[in-house]
């Protein structure tokens, strides 16, 4: 039986898409050699390397095969340890396998661009506004966190800027009539070693639209502004087919007759089959918040409403908190643990069940710590932005008697049982 050792450091590590004049591994070999023809790689990764002998020495020589990509591995679910091991074979036709397990692994680099470029936020202007902000972008890039740099065709760079990640209108700039409906914008975005272009298009409403500017008391599209923070349109919710946000607060709203309407920010957008609240201190943001925390789901559009009508009559979020407060556990570390994690989408720390459960201990109410927990700001900062969706539980053919009613990208779940409709 042969007896033949291999000996040496295979270095641990090779850059990504190496090629055979980028990395190289010498191994010696000792004992029996007479016969030696020839050295082959077996396992899962054979292919990524190439292996011979060389000529007159006692040693085996090791380069990349097929290109290793650190990106490609990540895409399959691998790991990015390239593993394989060696088999000698001999005149006489016997082989000899080395058992010893090699590895290698493929170090990630910046060889490639950003790959896609979008809106986070935002993407519409109102034509006319000066040094408007235009929206929040969001670059992809397999091989980079970032900083990312934005720059702009020659014709472009005097009109648009990137301040951090937020496109916008340089001071004194504004798009014109003749830029709407939309409006295509080339941005170059870099990673500091590679670079591409990506074509944006930019949505510009008509100032015409602008619901802001039309006086006290008239309408349109059938929307007018009757309180700084509240807009009533004189339809149900379904009448809207698209909402879009702009970056300020302000939205976009598109009627089934194609009229496009631009709002002020607003609170509170009132419709004959319900409102929309939006903002952290919105009574239905409030209500959604509190009810999510102990219950454990989002609430129906009718629930909401029973909630919201009883906190603008002035009872307190706390009596309100009381008809839900029996449906935590009864045991404090588990109520606690529960509300956290319905609230806030986490289990509380140390500390906090500590000092929450003894709240508990010391006389304060299930109901008064779920209100301190929902309407605090980490749980309020996780409500949905667009805000949420509060049904008329008096209209006709209101939302909530058949689940349906909400602007676009409302959150509206659906009733489950008539009994959730009132929390008294």
């Amino acid at each position: 039986m042969r007896v033949l050792q291999v000996s040496g450091v295979l270095p641990g590590s090779m850059a990504e898409n190496s090629g055979p004049g980028d990395w190289e591994a010498t191994l010696s070999l000792a004992g029996d050699l007479s016969g030696l023809t020839g050295v082959e790689l077996l396992g899962r990764d054979a292919l990524a390397f190439s292996a011979s002998l060389l000529p007159g020495l006692p040693a085996l020589v090791l380069r990349p095969g097929a290109p290793a990509d650190f990106e490609a591995l990540a895409a399959a679910g691998r790991s990015p340890v390239l593993e394989f091991s060696l088999r000698f074979t001999f005149a006489d036709g016997s082989t000899v396998e080395d058992l010893t397990p090699r590895s290698v692994t493929v170090l990630d680099r910046d060889d490639t661009p950003p790959s896609s470029l979008a809106f986070a936020s935002g993407g519409t202007v109102v034509a006319g506004v000066i040094g408007a902000v235009i929206g929040r972008l969001t670059v992809t890039d397999p091989d980079s966190a970032g900083p990312f740099t934005f720059s702009f065709p020659e014709e472009d760079a005097w009109r648009f800027e990137v301040v951090g990640s937020v496109l916008k209108l340089r001071e004194g700039i504004s798009l014109g009539l003749d830029d709407m409906p939309r409006r295509p914008l080339i941005i170059e975005v870099s990673d500091g070693r590679q670079s591409a272009a990506f074509l944006l298009e930019l949505r510009v409403a008509d100032p015409a639209t602008w619901l802001g500017h039309v006086p006290p008391g008239e309408t349109r599209g059938g929307l007018q502004i009757v309180a700084p923070d509240t807009v009533l349109a004189l339809r149900e919710s379904r009448a809207v087919t698209q909402v879009e946000a702009l970056p300020g607060g302000e939205r976009v709203l598109t009627l089934q007759e194609g009229l496009q309407v631009t709002l002020p920010a607003a609170e509170r957008l009132v419709f004959a089959d319900g409102f929309q609240d939006a903002g952290p201190q919105s009574p239905g943001v409030q209500a959604a918040a509190l009810a999510r925390a102990l219950t454990g789901r989002e609430a129906d559009g009718g629930t909401l409403a029973g909630m919201v009508a009883r906190a603008e009559a002035g009872t307190g979020w706390t009596e309100i908190a009381a008809t839900l407060a029996g449906t935590l556990p009864a045991d404090p570390g588990a109520a606690v643990t529960a509300l956290y994690r319905n609230a806030l989408g986490r289990d509380p720390g140390g500390e906090e069940l500590a000092l929450q459960t003894g709240r508990l201990a010391a006389g304060v109410t299930p109901a008064q710590l779920a209100v301190d927990i929902a309407l605090g700001a980490e749980s309020l900062g996780r409500q949905p932005g667009e805000g949420v969706w509060v049904a008329d539980p008096l209209g006709e053919g209101g939302a909530w008697r058949g689940g349906t009613g909400g602007l676009p990208g409302a959150v509206v779940p659906v009733a489950t049982a008539p009994d959730m409709v009132w929390l008294l």
